[in-house]
């Protein structure tokens, strides 16, 4: 059975839970308070036997959603009968996969069931029911351990980072400081939300971030916040050199410029995704007037 000694510490009563990828996508590491009047796991997109080892092992009372993304949801099912915090924003679109399909990828059919194969067969989503939502600002008290959430929308309307204030520990989920950079593949996506997000997180000034997606940052925190945030203009140059000639936009994303290459199995969402970032710089172009748009064809 699972114990505290399995669990990686990120700072008192606060534990990641890895996963079996190391937090790669399709999953996302979970985030375990073990509080004196509370416990808690922070996301559920661990993998099935990890969200069940935590519920035998530690007893959760509450399970909180940082964001509606599958990998960060898939196993909330698996703690029925617990409560479930998720954010206030959209909350009306979350808890049955097939609404919340629909507000990610569709209406197109072909990508919707695509994604809903992906969710509930790829990762083993189902619906869920919502029992709480908290805002921005709150404080969430778990005894022993305060986290304030800090909205971070850009990623999705609905994302959340936690900020413990003792230690100065930000939990950023998607805002992963990874490699690839920020995602902001769906409709509802927003470069400069997402940048406003990080201008809010690095006024922070946090010393420590622990995202979903890699192991915690602790040294030279702001240098990665800065770089993390650099990517958007990386993308949007990876974009405009796709335009050595005139090009439509499935001309362009035919190209890949975002993400080069796509996972095995998932080419019609990540192709869904490709061309929604693409799509944005495009348009972030044309007001910035570094592009024009004319008879069908994109320019620089």
């Amino acid at each position: 059975m699972m114990n505290q000694a399995d669990l990686t510490p990120v700072c008192d009563r606060l534990f990641i839970v890895d996963t079996p990828t190391r937090g790669r996508f399709p999953m996302a590491c979970s985030f375990l308070v073990l509080g004196s009047r509370v416990r808690a796991l922070i996301d559920t997109g661990c993998g099935p036997e990890a969200c069940r080892e935590v519920l035998a092992a530690f007893d959760v009372d509450v399970v909180i959603n940082s964001h509606c993304h599958p990998d960060h949801v898939s196993g909330n099912h698996l703690f029925a009968g617990r409560e479930l915090w998720v954010p206030e924003q959209r909350v009306g679109e979350v808890g049955a996969v097939s609404r919340l399909c629909r507000r990610l990828v569709g209406p197109d059919p072909g990508v919707m069931a695509a994604w809903d194969f992906f969710a509930r067969q790829g990762l083993g989503m189902r619906d869920y029911h919502p029992t709480k939502t908290f805002r921005d600002g709150d404080m969430l008290d778990f005894g022993g351990l305060t986290l304030l959430a800090v909205h971070t929308p850009g990623h999705l309307d609905d994302h959340y980072c936690f900020l413990e204030p003792d230690e100065n520990v930000l939990l950023s989920f998607d805002i992963d400081l990874t490699g690839f950079g920020p995602f902001y593949g769906n409709p509802e996506s927003d470069i400069a939300l997402f940048r406003d997000s990080l201008d809010r997180i690095m006024d922070l000034r946090p010393r420590v971030v622990a995202s979903s997606h890699r192991l915690p940052v602790t040294e030279h925190v702001m240098d990665e916040l800065a770089a993390f945030r650099e990517k958007f203009n990386r993308n949007a140059t990876r974009v405009a050199a796709a335009l050595d000639v005139p090009r439509t936009l499935d001309e362009i994303c035919g190209l890949k410029p975002v993400f080069g290459k796509y996972i095995p199995g998932l080419e019609v969402i990540y192709s869904f995704f490709e061309r929604c970032m693409v799509e944005k710089h495009l348009e972030e172009m044309i007001r910035q007037g570094r592009m024009q748009f004319r008879e069908g064809k994109y320019s620089v």
